[in-house]
């Protein structure tokens, strides 16, 4: 703990991660735009998130910052038998009388771009003036560079062989017939998006209007958390149809103001499904112009975006 002390005090470790919190943000910010038009381009379904790290421990007393692609829901590579990363870190283990020290852009997609060894510093170097605005030069060079090289380095991922992983409850619960019985998007892999449903009445005109809209993200296991008995079972109705490589089903819960509309692989598994408790069984659906138009078998029409599925209209409701 002694050694940690003087690490984080001294001039190095604060100029360092001054440095590093200012300039890391910043980056992420230069790289975002043009790695939404790369994922955009290849038609990526399933975006990986681009993160910032802080000055945060990885092993003990060891620090690290980072910007990074996170590819947390993704199977390791096949190739390598090791996780898919693309990063930039800055490493800094504390031992006793030295640090460990390196900067690096690490790539699984490219083997130029594997970890580099550590450098060995004195404690006794940390304060030294020189030898501290050399180091921050240096560091300062690599962030220099960094946004152009991160983005040839994605550029260089197939993102078609990355293979997504799907949620195990999720798919099984699927495979035996249930989905969650409120108003949610549920995804294959785990994710959800809770509406917010609710409807308008005008007593001038006698007409009522429903609305969805996406309220919030969670996921299964903190919505188990609080309540484990949240699935219905479904029946799919005759009239799936495939589209670009998918399944679109359709059918009711077992309520009979229930209903939803799934995108399944050819397969079987389970991309995305939306369930309502309002539409009734949903008993046609068709795509026009990249929507899904999914009927209620009470005259509920919903129109969902194919292109952001949480953009959801229901645009007619008989009364």
């Amino acid at each position: 703990m002694e050694d940690l002390e003087i690490v984080k005090k001294s001039k190095f470790y604060t100029e360092l991660n001054a440095l590093l919190r200012e300039q890391l943000t910043k980056i992420k910010q230069n790289i975002d735009p043009v790695y939404e038009q790369i994922l955009e381009e290849k038609q990526f379904d399933h975006p990986l998130p681009i993160i910032c790290q802080f000055e945060y421990a990885s092993w003990g007393g060891n620090k690290q910052w980072r910007l990074e692609l996170d590819f947390d829901e993704y199977q390791w590579s096949n190739e390598t038998v090791k996780p898919h990363f693309l990063n930039a870190l800055v490493y800094l283990s504390i031992s006793k009388e030295s640090i460990g020290f390196k900067y690096q852009l690490c790539s699984s997609f490219n083997n130029i771009l594997q970890p580099s060894e550590i450098e060995k510093i004195e404690l006794k170097l940390l304060n030294d003036t020189d030898f501290v605005s050399k180091k921050i030069k240096e560091v300062e060079r690599f962030l220099d560079d960094l946004p152009q090289y991160f983005i040839q380095e994605i550029e260089k991922i197939n993102f078609d062989e990355l293979e997504y992983m799907l949620h195990p409850k999720i798919q099984e619960k699927w495979k035996q017939g249930y989905l969650p019985g409120f108003d949610c998007i549920v995804m294959g892999e785990g994710d959800f998006v809770i509406g917010n449903v609710y409807s308008t009445y005008d007593p001038n005109t006698g007409e009522t209007k429903q609305y969805w809209s996406p309220l919030c993200d969670t996921t299964l296991e903190r919505i188990e958390k609080y309540d484990d008995d949240i699935w219905t079972e479904v029946s799919i109705f005759h009239g799936a149809f495939e589209y670009e490589n998918q399944k679109i089903v359709f059918g009711d819960g077992a309520m009979g103001n229930e209903g939803y509309v799934a995108s399944t692989t050819l397969t079987g598994e389970l991309n995305w499904a939306i369930f309502f408790t309002f539409s009734n069984p949903i008993h046609k659906a068709e795509i026009i112009d990249k929507h899904l138009i999914c009927y209620g078998d009470t005259g509920t029409v919903i129109d969902i975006d194919l292109n952001n599925i949480t953009k959801i209209k229901i645009t007619l409701q008989n009364t």
